[in-house]
């Protein structure tokens, strides 16, 4: 065969007779044969598509080596060398051809062999680089980390060690500059050692290094670092024009950030001469303009970059036109037009607070919807190879920047939608795409299929921004009307998974808003409010919703606001710390975030909180009102609280159960897990049996195959287990055989009117910006319950059985959750003598969260039986970040 493949004879009587020489082949079935298709698939079909580009040949490339890989496995004694060049080859046509769930199958069957050796290390780069590309990031770090273990461990496989410092970089950079800082420096400086050592300075390596480094002094704010890092690779003259003129808008963003306007604009200029098609420069350009004062200079710019990230070929002045939807939907690099239009918004803002012209203003809105309208897009498609956290911290910031200005144009309804907006994003954020693939069981085909389908949009647009002043208006034409049919096919293709994966097709459909007027209409009344918050380090409202009243209000001094938040948490995690102290903090806390007027409007209500930011961590019931009396905010309000009103409107219209059956889970033993006995929870839970008709888990048939089959029929669950924050973004909840984690949770279903999180060793999830909460409440509301029960931080177990048994008592007697956890809660207070146990420690813990109905509207008589239900393991799960004391109720 390679004697043939090598031969001089003309390349159509070569082909002729491999095809002659294949055909024999097929018949054989021996080790021999294997090597053949193997040489055939790499030196023949691989080389020549190599020159060709021609799918035939990709296609025989993979046919071949795939005999090759079924051969040599079909031996009884298995050459695993042979078979991993084979398998290996497999991944790498199979990559090249755009079959990306295929190439990583075979790539993690390389992997799973278990024999450290180059194939192996090559095999995981290759399958970590796919997974950059399909954002997996965390996956792709795994991979990147194995591969390193490995290279340490052999100096012949320097150059592995060196891709995989640089890939390593680049996909902590990929995920978020300032989130991982210390991670990308960390590994700059290994490869930047290495480098070094194997004199490999002005290498194609050690630009990346450099350029990446650079980045992260610009994305750290570190701009005279950055300055020099950019210059040092402009005097290197080996970039090519597509990285220079990065560098050069780069290098002039970090010396207008730096104050030095002159050599910024030089620089700026210089990025738009090397392509004046290229839009960042003209951002910055605007910024530049802003700064000195020349508004309608910089809003002229800001215009130019946006008709360039749009393809817009027309010269039209109109710094008030917005690109219409179709426009946007025809973008190329929808974030870079995310960017410049939440730009354009705040720069309308600061042309306002110069000259006061209102219109300013209303350019500022329009601006706004414009840019919530590609948000929409951006998550339908998903077709940005990008980490999601970059977008969703923009999208907070625009929401925010979008009620200031609802708030200076005295438009307290349009807030409320931007407020709803911002929160109805957050609930699937912590989800990526390939999570929630997994989620619903997707197979490998349709994954493909799915990919295959947004590679083409990509490509598509990225054709029609590469032929953007070059062919003719028909051409153009012939273009967008491609990119149009490739998103139809798109959405066709996500409309057909909906029946058999509606998991999947739920995660991909728009979140819609909740209407002001319907809330008003069906979930308010005169005894009703919700109170909904936004903020972030700098800037903050809060909106209060009557059904007569909308009013929008300004929080001052947002940085003081969350130091004292800080402080509050601390003085509630610590139920020995001076009440008085608690007491001054508390009530500088309620007067910052509930003005005099709001205070009046809610006294007496029943009112649901939506929080934001560093106010999820808190419980209203514990602000002090009145410090010299000693008044609690909850005493006078009877308080829940909601991820969203519209989350809250959705899982209303689920279908739930009519009648009372609990599920109850107990593993109390964890022998596998290596957890704690859980030696209270079995009566726990067998006391709640007494109450319910129930079906009861204990022992080792609390397994979390027997929990997913049960989950779905109950109204109420019970989960009295272990559970934790896990790594921050993936929390879980012990069952007698494994761990549950958060994403598997969202693969589950439930139609719960009530869960129950009842742990020991339970902390909350991570707090996010952009994002919300990372805890277990929130998968389960995202797999249907109506509500959670839930704690902020351990509490006490003699005052936590008090509370609970007069919170079942007053559910029994028809009331709301938060009007019996509210009474239980005063019932407490009354009753407790030791002024150290009325400290907010002990009581203020439990929350209400979601749908606050009564859990039943025909009382029982055996509420009493609930003495130890939910007590004694420790705490619920709320969803905040796990705080920085605490006292564990063992």
């Amino acid at each position: 065969m390679l004697n043939l493949i090598y031969s001089e004879l003309p390349h159509q009587i070569k082909e002729d007779k491999i095809e002659m020489f294949t055909q024999n082949l097929k018949s054989s079935n021996t080790i021999k044969s294997a090597d053949c298709f193997h040489d055939l698939g790499f030196r023949w079909y691989y080389k020549n598509w190599q020159h060709s580009q021609l799918d035939r040949d990709i296609n025989n490339a993979i046919k071949y080596t795939s005999l090759a890989v079924k051969l040599k496995k079909s031996e009884k004694l298995l050459d695993t060398i042979s078979l991993r060049r084979s398998l290996y080859n497999l991944g790498f046509f199979l990559q090249g051809n755009d079959k990306v769930y295929e190439s990583l199958n075979v790539y993690r069957e390389i992997a799973n062999l278990s024999l450290k050796d180059d194939f192996q290390g090559y095999a995981k780069n290759e399958l970590g680089l796919l997974l950059v590309e399909i954002g997996e990031f965390k996956d792709a770090l795994n991979q990147f980390h194995d591969v390193v273990s490995f290279s340490k461990k052999n100096e012949e496989h320097w150059e592995l060690l060196l891709l995989s410092y640089i890939n390593i970089t680049d996909c902590y950079a990929r995920m978020n500059y300032k989130e991982n800082k210390d991670s990308i420096a960390r590994y700059i400086n290994k490869a930047k050692t290495f480098l070094e050592r194997e004199k490999l300075i002005g290498s194609y390596e050690d630009i990346q290094i450099k350029i990446l480094e650079a980045n992260l002094f610009l994305e750290t704010k570190e701009f005279r670092k950055g300055i020099n890092g950019y210059e040092n690779l402009i005097s290197s003259n080996v970039l090519e024009n597509d990285i220079s003129k990065i560098i050069y808008n780069n290098l002039g963003f970090c010396l207008l950030q730096s104050g030095d306007t002159i050599q910024a604009k030089l620089n700026l200029l210089e990025s738009i001469k090397l392509d004046s098609a290229y839009s960042d420069p003209y951002e910055n350009l605007g910024d530049l303009s802003l700064e000195k004062g020349n508004f309608t200079v910089a809003m002229n710019y800001y215009h130019k970059a946006i008709q360039l990230s749009t393809n817009s070929y027309n010269n039209s002045k109109n710094t008030q036109a917005l690109p219409d939807s179709k426009t946007l939907e025809l973008a190329s690099n929808k974030l870079t037009l995310l960017n410049h239009l939440t730009v354009k918004a705040n720069g309308w803002l600061s042309y306002y607070q110069s000259d006061l012209n209102i219109t300013h203003l209303n350019h500022a809105l329009n601006t706004f919807k414009k840019a919530d309208e590609l948000i929409d897009i951006i998550k339908r498609e998903n077709t940005e190879f990008q980490s999601k956290v970059y977008w969703r911290e923009q999208s907070s910031e625009l929401y925010a920047n979008a009620i200031e200005t609802c708030f200076l144009l005295e438009r307290p309804e349009e807030a409320f939608y931007y407020m709803e907006r911002n929160k109805a994003l957050l609930l699937l954020e912590d989800l990526s795409n390939e999570d929630a693939k997994q989620i619903a069981n997707i197979p490998t085909e349709k994954a493909q299929q799915e990919f295959n389908l947004k590679r083409a949009i990509f490509l598509s647009e990225n054709k029609l921004q590469e032929q953007k002043g070059l062919i003719d208006n028909d051409s153009l034409e012939v273009l967008k009307t491609t990119i149009r049919n490739n998103k139809y096919n798109y959405e066709r293709f996500i409309d057909s998974l909906e029946v058999t994966y509606p998991n999947y097709a739920k995660f991909k459909k728009k979140v819609d808003v909740l209407p002001l007027n319907y809330l008003r209409t069906n979930y308010l009344t005169k005894d009703k409010a919700t109170l909904h918050y936004i903020l972030n380090e700098e800037d903050g409202y809060g909106l209060l919703t009557t059904t007569d009243t909308t009013l929008l209000f300004r929080l001052k001094n947002i940085p003081k606001i969350n130091e004292e938040v800080e402080l509050l948490i601390a003085a509630l995690a610590d139920g020995v710390s001076d009440i008085d102290n608690f007491t001054t903090i508390s009530n500088k806390v309620f007067q910052d975030l509930i003005p005099e007027k709001v205070y009046q409007k809610i006294q007496g209500k029943q009112l649901t909180i939506i929080p934001d930011y560093t106010l999820q961590q808190i419980p209203f019931e514990s602000l002090v009102i009145d410090s010299t009396n000693l008044k609690y905010l909850f005493e006078e309000v009877e308080i829940g609280y909601a991820y969203s009103a519209s989350l809250l409107h959705h899982n209303q219209k689920t279908a739930q159960h009519s009648d009372i059956d609990l599920l109850g889970v107990a593993p109390i033993a964890f022998n596998n897990l290596k957890l704690p006995e859980l030696f209270f929870s079995k009566n726990e839970v067998k006391n709640i049996a007494e109450v319910f008709p129930s079906t009861i888990l204990l022992y080792n048939k609390a397994t979390k195959n027997n929990f997913i089959e049960n989950v779905t029929n109950h109204s109420v669950i019970h989960l009295a287990t272990h559970a934790d924050i896990g790594d921050g973004e993936n929390p879980w909840v012990a069952f007698s055989d494994s761990k549950m984690y958060l994403k598997e949770i969202y693969a589950t279903k439930n139609q719960a009117d009530m869960v129950v999180l009842s742990g020991c060793n339970t902390s909350n999830g991570a707090l996010k910006r952009g994002e919300g909460v990372m805890s277990l409440a929130r998968g389960f509301f995202y797999s249907g319950a109506k509500s959670v029960v839930s704690t902020l931080w351990p509490v006490s177990d003699e005052a936590g059985k008090e509370i609970l048994i007069n919170f079942y008592k007053n559910l029994n007697e028809g009331l709301t959750k938060s009007k019996a956890l509210q009474k239980a809660k005063l019932t407490y207070l009354k009753n407790t003598e030791e002024k150290e146990l009325k400290h907010p420690y002990y009581w203020a813990g439990y929350v209400a969260l979601g749908d606050n109905s009564p859990i039943t509207n025909e009382p029982t008589s055996n509420w009493q039986f609930l003495l130890y239900a939910i007590i004694g393991s420790g705490i619920l799960i709320f969803g905040y970040r796990k705080l920085k004391t605490h006292r564990a109720a063992a």
